[in-house]
């Protein structure tokens, strides 16, 4: 199993979703894995029914994820938009991100976690720590 394979299972992605590219820092404890899509995939409509369209354009997007081991862990993807013919040209939805979000689900769901474990006074300096790089 590539280290693509691996931390596309790990990432559960879904086609057309796979790993395009890893990058590791030890210098800067940092570990961004690239999202892609192979040419000709297609899509859902975000907001109804239409299946198979084709992208439009994309937008680069990074989103803070979940620590791998002491690294700080960054999703980059350019996630297409596509033209449905109800709902005009927006951009599909990500299973690992919140539109509109610089954090995957996975990442919201831990500082919940914390938020409802920790006092509030704990919890800013915690969520500080666990963002910056």
């Amino acid at each position: 199993m590539s280290q693509e394979e691996l931390f596309r299972a790990a990432l559960g992605l879904e086609e057309p979703w796979t790993v395009g590219k890893v990058e590791f820092s030890a210098d800067e404890q940092r570990l961004d894995i690239w999202l892609a899509y192979g040419e000709g995939a297609q899509f859902a409509c975000s907001y109804g029914d239409a299946v198979q369209l084709q992208p439009y354009d994309t937008r680069e997007h990074t989103w803070r994820h979940l620590n791998v081991f002491q690294f700080h862990n960054y999703l980059h993807a350019r996630v297409p938009r596509v033209q449905c013919p109800e709902h005009g040209v927006h951009q599909v939805e990500t299973t690992w991100a919140r539109p509109g979000s610089g954090f995957t689900l996975l990442f919201e769901a831990l500082v919940m976690l914390l938020a409802k474990a920790m006092p509030m006074r704990g919890l800013r300096p915690s969520v500080f720590a666990l963002c910056s790089q």
